[in-house]
Formats: structure tokens, C-alpha cells, sequence
């Protein structure tokens, strides 16, 4: 699923500039949505996050890519949230875990009207600036996502 979702990606851009057809927005939403159903059986038969050690780290940060991409199914997105939380606090989400749920958690919140933490989700691009959505404590942005290990803000930032 990873991978037709990042062939995908790769055959269209992502779109953030406004450039795809209507076509390729339907049919990315079609693979978005056809995923997250996926991964929601497999959540709710198994109750667990796949554990990197069992499925593999492809596996494991394909999940989390789905349930990253899952925007229009919050019921997906609170599941493997809820159930990373779990597998993070028990050290089986693997090295990239913490940041992977800090991602999940952003996505969510922004997701559900509320604030984000770690400044992940961004908003718009002005004068090629990226914006965030609104963060819970702008002021401590930079302490928040050091401590899940993620890079300071203004480095997440940096056009390329």
C-alpha cells in the first residue's frame, strides 16, 4: 500500500501547490481512503501497532504513512493514534516511533480543530515561507520537538 501511495505521489507531486486535476485529486483520495480501510481491519484484529520486530520496518512506517494520509477518516487516524501511543511507550515502534507519533498526534489535533504540538502540519507557503497551523506553545516549539527528536523548526523549514 506504501508503495502504490508513494508511486502515486511520485508519478503526480503532491499537489500542495494546487496542481492536480480533479482526476488525480479523486483517485489519490480513492487510494487514501481504500488504505485506511485496510489498515483499520488490521488495527481492530489485531488491537496492537505493528511492532517494526514483527512486520518489518517497511511495514510498520507504511502504516503509519497510511494513517498519516487519512484525513478524511479521523476514526482511522484516533485508532493508530491511540494504538502507536502504546507501542511507543513500550519501545516497539522502532528508533523513528517518537517522531512518527509527534507527526500523528499534529495531524490529528489539526485534524479536530485543535492546536498542534510540535508544528508539524503546515498550513501554507507565503513568499516561500512555509506557516504552520496554530501550535498549543509557539514558545516552546523548539523544546517540544527536540524532545521527541525532531530538528528545530526553522531547520524543518529550510526550503531546500
Amino acid at each position: 500500500m506504501m508503495d502504490e501511495q508513494r508511486e502515486f505521489l511520485d508519478q503526480t507531486g503532491t499537489g500542495a501547490d494546487g496542481s492536480l486535476s480533479l482526476r488525480q485529486r479523486m483517485e489519490r483520495r480513492a487510494i487514501y481512503v481504500r488504505h485506511a480501510d485496510r489498515l483499520m481491519e488490521l488495527l481492530l484484529g489485531t488491537g496492537r501497532w505493528p511492532a517494526r520486530g514483527q512486520v518489518g520496518t517497511l511495514a510498520a512506517q507504511g502504516a503509519w504513512l497510511i494513517a498519516q494520509h487519512a484525513d478524511t477518516q479521523l476514526d482511522v487516524q484516533r485508532v493508530a493514534l491511540a494504538l502507536m501511543r502504546v507501542a511507543v511507550a513500550e519501545g516497539t515502534a522502532g528508533a523513528s516511533g517518537a517522531q512518527e507519533l509527534a507527526m500523528l498526534e499534529d495531524r490529528v489535533a489539526v485534524n479536530e480543530g485543535r492546536p498542534q504540538t510540535y508544528g508539524t502540519q503546515i498550513a501554507e507557503v507565503i513568499d516561500g515561507q512555509p506557516v504552520p497551523w496554530p501550535c498549543a506553545e509557539p514558545e516552546r516549539l523548539d523544546e517540544l520537538r527536540a524532545g521527541v527528536g525532531l530538528e528545530p523548526f526553522a531547520e524543518y523549514t529550510r526550503p531546500a
